[in-house]
């Protein structure tokens, strides 16, 4: 299935992100380069999970106005948009695949087609969010779990800061 969406390179890419997540999953955590693996794979599983998020919003405002777009033309509605267990992210070797488990990737796209269409508050999705990354967490056996959606507290932080200052 991956040959058919990516070519033969992209696939080795993708394997091989999967492979690293599954590695760091099995790391020594008492050796340096163990720790060094889980780490780094904590980090791009981070930025994975934030890119799905934010994808599940975006795909979802799509997919909303899409639907609005079929039904005023009297067409079927257009299928509903799915998450990926791989994403392309930035690191300093450039761009890199990262991958989370599906069932992971699957219930972070729903929270933030849920934040999208502001069934929950920011709050709750950052909540949400953060369970999936203690799971994740969990498998990848780290001491502190990563951080999920910092970029959605940040937002939050400083919309508060500015909300005290109008005061």
């Amino acid at each position: 299935m991956l040959g058919k969406l990516f070519g033969n390179s992209e696939k080795e890419k993708l394997l091989k992100a999967k492979q690293e997540f599954e590695e760091a999953c099995n790391a020594d955590k008492e050796t340096r380069e163990g720790r060094a693996t889980q780490i780094r794979i904590s980090l791009r599983c981070r930025a994975a999970l934030d890119k799905t998020f934010i994808e599940g919003a975006e795909k979802t405002a799509d997919h909303s106005e899409a639907c609005m777009v079929a039904l005023a033309a009297g067409e079927d509605k257009p299928k509903a948009p799915s998450p990926r267990a791989f994403q392309q992210i930035k690191s300093v070797n450039g761009e890199i695949w990262a991958y989370i488990p599906l069932d992971a990737a699957e219930e972070v796209f729903k929270i933030g087609a849920a934040y999208q269409l502001e069934e929950i508050s920011a709050e709750q999705a950052i909540e949400l969010a953060q369970a999936v990354a203690d799971e994740i967490s969990e498998q990848l056996r780290l001491d502190q779990p990563f951080e999920a959606l910092g970029f959605l507290k940040e937002q939050l932080a400083e919309e508060s800061e500015d909300g005290d200052e109008e005061e």
